[in-house]
């Protein structure tokens, strides 16, 4: 038996990452005839759908490891396991026989869970610790109480003079921007910050910043403003008069280009005012129409250096103001973070309520600064074992919580001298949870060359596509190699052109076919060519039920699912199942929140 402890499985789509996983499973419950060790191992993954496929691969394969023919005829899995333990079917056999039944009566212990869920039954038990209510309940959708907390926010205009002022100057600065005076919006979307991990340091460290310093910062931002756009203004006409002293007009340039940069630059308007190659013809000293008188022409050239100068320093401080111009535009809003937290945390109190989105950020604080983090002192004597699906859409603060605890497993010792064991599995080409702190970098480095614990690791890498048809692993392969050129990123570079090569397997018969739409012809045009993919398809003999059709966007997918139905083309789509978009049971959802909370505005 591989008696490495720290186990990395770089497994690209379709080359067996669950079979691998389960085969492990499956070798620590039979490494010796004790049957609890299940109690002692704990997998974490992202999706109930996942939790749900490795629980129901593991009892199946214990169910038919127990089966009578098993040991006639034995699966090609406990083949594998028998070779790899060294012991016979016959004994594997009876292992999980016996360890199906142990499980099966005592299955509240056989813990494969999402990473939410592990971090859910961690602040339940230590509630008390982390000072929280022991009753809490958790609010996994965020996002109306988060628009909740801005309307309070809004319906305190006129009892704070600060805030009403603050609120005010904002509505008013978006009317004279022509743009919505609703500021609800931008404070909506500013709010978001407060539930997003990936911003989360940023957001801290803002909480001691009261609504005069933000104000403060505003005024001090709109001074400079104004001064850098008069500096801009001044030397974009000391330019123009340098070209009027030397007698030059703008017919005397190519198209004019160069003297109306810098009149549009004289009146502030930098809309589109690099999208040209003028900083290339200076450089070539191309600026002129080559039939240019040559006086005039020697003026020109005479000046080159002055006004390539002008233009890369004046280049320079555009580029300030319009960043200036941008942070003074989320000044006001991210002013208001602060308050719309206080409103959210009363929310919250108010409603015994716990956001699931503050799970990471609970636990990142409490074992802050801690070699050996209280909330795991239970825990840490209880598992043994880890395995981790999908790393790439772990976080950062996910992984930095998980460290201690796995940590403890790995680096020390049981009475019986037993170390435990971590099994990592993942793929940086699948990473689809950015925007909840997903970070592949960090298996991209874990693979490669970090390690976080006083243990050797081993990395294998899973080769073969097992589950696609030949054709399109050869077209991926092809096509990633290709675009990778194009990415600016050297880890994401390094990652498509020589990493995610994948070896074929045996089935055959697969097509990818591409079809490009000009962007304008809109929505038609794409589901006309959906729709016509799908009669090819059906012509060819494929029934409807073999058909998927994928968007990037769920709007996308509602637009496509609209049009085949008025073509009489029978879909089910997820979206038409979901019992939200029952307007009957939304009324009811809705009747109850108005029972519930009749004081609400």
């Amino acid at each position: 038996m591989n008696s490495t402890q720290f186990h990395i499985y770089n497994a690209s789509a379709g080359s067996g990452k669950t079979y691998t996983l389960v085969k492990e499973y499956l070798k620590i419950l039979f490494s010796d005839d004790l049957v609890h060790h299940f109690k002692q191992m704990l997998a974490v993954t992202f999706t109930n759908k996942a939790v749900y496929e490795m629980k129901e691969r593991i009892l199946t394969s214990l169910s038919a490891f127990s089966e009578d023919d098993a040991v006639v005829r034995p699966p090609d899995m406990l083949a594998a396991l028998a070779g790899e333990l060294e012991v016979s079917v016959e004994t594997l056999q009876r292992r999980a026989r016996n360890v199906l039944k142990h499980i099966l009566h005592n299955y509240a212990f056989f813990d494969i869970v999402t990473i939410d869920k592990f971090n859910h039954r961690i602040i339940r038990a230590f509630a008390y610790d982390l000072k929280l209510p022991s009753n809490f309940e958790v609010a996994l959708d965020t996002v109306p109480l988060l628009e909740e907390a801005v309307d309070n926010l809004i319906y305190k205009a006129g009892e704070d003079t600060l805030l009403t002022k603050a609120l005010v100057d904002f509505a008013v600065e978006k009317a004279d921007d022509d743009k919505s005076w609703d500021i609800a919006i931008d404070l909506r979307e500013i709010a978001q910050l407060l539930l997003e991990e990936n911003h989360y340091e940023h957001v801290e460290q803002l909480r001691e910043r009261t609504l005069n310093d933000f104000l403060a910062l505003g005024r001090r931002l709109k001074s400079t403003i104004k001064k850098q756009e008069s500096a801009i203004k001044a030397g974009a006409e000391s330019v123009l008069e340098l070209l009027e002293a030397n007698g030059l007009e703008a017919s005397d340039f190519s198209r004019g280009t160069l003297p109306n940069h810098f009149k549009k630059m004289a009146v502030l308007d930098f809309n589109g005012l690099y999208a040209n190659k003028l900083a290339e013809n200076l450089a070539e000293a191309a600026v002129y129409p080559k039939t240019l008188p040559e006086d005039k022409a020697f003026a020109i050239d005479a000046l080159l250096p002055e006004l390539s100068k002008a233009y890369h320093r004046l280049k320079k401080a555009v580029f300030n103001v319009k960043f200036l111009r941008n942070f003074y535009k989320n000044i006001v809003p991210l002013s208001l973070l602060n308050a719309v937290r206080n409103e959210l945390e009363a929310l919250k109190e108010e409603r015994n309520m716990v956001l699931i989105s503050e799970f990471n950020s609970i636990i990142s604080k409490a074992i802050a600064n801690q070699p050996a983090p209280f909330i795991y002192e239970r825990l840490g004597e209880k598992y043994r074992h880890y395995f981790i699906d999908e790393f790439q859409d772990t976080s950062q603060m996910q992984w930095d919580n998980l460290k201690p605890l796995i940590g403890n497993a790995l680096e020390s010792e049981t009475l019986a001298g037993q170390r435990g064991t971590l099994y990592i599995v993942g793929d940086a080409k699948q990473a689809i949870y950015r925007w909840r702190g997903g970070k592949p970098e960090q298996f991209i480095d874990l693979y490669r060359c970090q390690n976080p614990f006083q243990v050797e690791k081993a990395v294998t890498v899973l080769p073969k596509n097992r589950r696609s048809f030949s054709e399109i692993v050869a077209f991926n392969n092809g096509f990633f190699s290709h675009i990778s050129e194009f990415l600016t990123h050297p880890g994401y570079r390094d990652l498509y052109k020589n990493r995610s090569f994948q070896e074929t397997g045996d089935k055959m018969g697969g097509m990818v076919s591409l079809s490009f739409i000009a962007k304008d012809d809109g929505d038609a045009a794409y589901c006309g060519e959906v729709l016509r993919y799908i009669r090819q398809a059906v012509a060819q003999g494929f029934a409807y039920n073999d058909i998927c059709v994928l968007t990037r966007k769920r709007s996308e997918g509602v637009t496509v699912a609209d049009y085949l139905l008025e073509q009489g083309v029978k879909i089910v789509s997820s979206e038409t199942l979901l019992l939200k978009n029952n307007p009957k049971v939304d009324f009811l959802i809705n009747l109850l929140l108005c029972l519930l909370y009749p004081h609400d505005k």
